[in-house]
């Protein structure tokens, strides 16, 4: 087949409730779709979500950066599966800070060669390991009665579970939600809210309340490398990096620091930059966490739980279907596939539907010449 046509289209689409974490808050997803047509007429699509205080990307420099790296893949002949996924890596070599936007075409490529040639994005990853991975829920700041919400998780029987932190009432809610799930460890993701005398302060402050907690997620600055050692040596709670980690260079700076990695697809360059930092990660004994980003359309979605059932290393999948129930709608056919679909379907296996593009499009498609 031959790259004949990429677009780039911006979808925003309200959310059902405001979502907020000490980093950021906000009421609709604001994504990039890619969409890359072959010669004969077959389509993939990918999703950029760019995420300034993340990977440093901002919707305005996307759209800006993807024209010039588009046209170097038009025309471009793809005579097989292997041959994208060479087109994927080279791509991934080359884009720095980019990493949103090379996940995006990553994906998008992948897609619609798979369709094309018959091959499940799956195969890109290795055997399937394992069934389905269970859900891990996230507590954000917008649950008003977290006692009332954690007894709903305890009679659901769910045990994967992380709280937001980085409020002045965190020791409040963390002490309601431990009284009613006493024997789970909850993981604590702060998003850079502190320094690191006042993480270790509330995290000491914390431990001696009675809460159990598991880790602690990003409880500093990304760029405070040294403040993330100095928490974990000083509390004892294991470190789990977040924002500190996009790049493959990033996990190599992290190895002595971190005790976790938290693993998205959307900021990691897409699923082959997400499993070399986890290949690197597991041979130094890294722990790893696998999850989606607030806002994701069901197409990044599809491709964490691809991604999670291919690759060794996780326990559950944070925020899995939590977009679904999030976005007041999503641009796939049918939003469920992106957890049921089979496989072995071929590219992502999910539909995307012209007409939920149209509806929530902003302005009209950029098309690369």
């Amino acid at each position: 087949m031959k790259i004949a046509a990429i677009e780039l289209i911006r979808v925003v689409i309200p959310l059902r409730a405001a979502f907020a974490h000490a980093s950021a808050a906000r009421a609709s997803a604001d994504a990039i779709l890619v969409r890359i047509s072959c010669d004969e007429g077959i389509q993939g699509y990918g999703e950029i979500q760019p995420r300034k205080y993340v990977t440093g990307e901002t919707h305005e420099g996307v759209l800006a950066s993807a024209v010039p790296r588009a046209a170097g893949w038009l025309g471009t002949s793809v005579p097989d599966f292997a041959a994208a996924l060479g087109l994927c890596n080279a791509a991934l070599d080359q884009a720095g800070r980019e990493l949103a936007l090379a996940g995006g075409f990553e994906l998008a490529l992948l897609d619609l060669a798979g369709r094309r040639f018959g091959v499940p994005l799956a195969s890109a990853l290795g055997p399937v390991l394992r069934d389905p991975l269970p859900a891990g829920v996230v507590i954000g700041f917008e649950v008003t009665n977290v006692a009332r919400h954690a007894a709903m998780l305890r009679l659901s029987g769910r045990r994967h579970i992380k709280v937001k932190v980085g409020r002045d009432d965190d020791e409040t809610r963390l002490r309601a939600i431990a009284s009613v799930l006493p024997d789970v460890a909850l993981r604590l993701d702060a998003n850079e809210a502190w320094t690191a005398d006042v993480a270790i302060a509330r995290l000491q402050a914390l431990s001696a309340a009675g809460v159990n907690i598991a880790s602690i997620e990003q409880p500093v600055p990304a760029a405070d490398l040294a403040g993330l050692r100095r928490v974990r040596v000083e509390t004892g709670v294991p470190v789990m990096a977040d924002e500190s980690l996009c790049s493959l260079d990033d996990a190599r700076a992290l190895l002595d620091v971190a005790d976790v990695f938290h693993v998205r697809i959307g900021k990691m360059g897409g699923v082959l930059g997400a499993r070399r930092i986890v290949e690197l990660g597991l041979s130094h004994e890294i722990g790893m966490q696998l999850g989606t980003m607030v806002g994701e359309t069901g197409i990044l979605g599809r491709a964490a739980e691809i991604f999670g059932r291919c690759v060794r290393g996780f326990d559950c999948l944070d925020g899995k279907a939590q977009n679904e129930h999030l976005l007041s709608d999503d641009v796939l056919e049918a939003p469920a596939s992106a957890r049921d679909a089979p496989l072995d379907t071929p590219g992502l296996g999910v539909l995307v539907s012209d007409h939920k593009l149209t509806r929530w499009m902003v302005g009209s498609p950029i098309s690369v010449k």
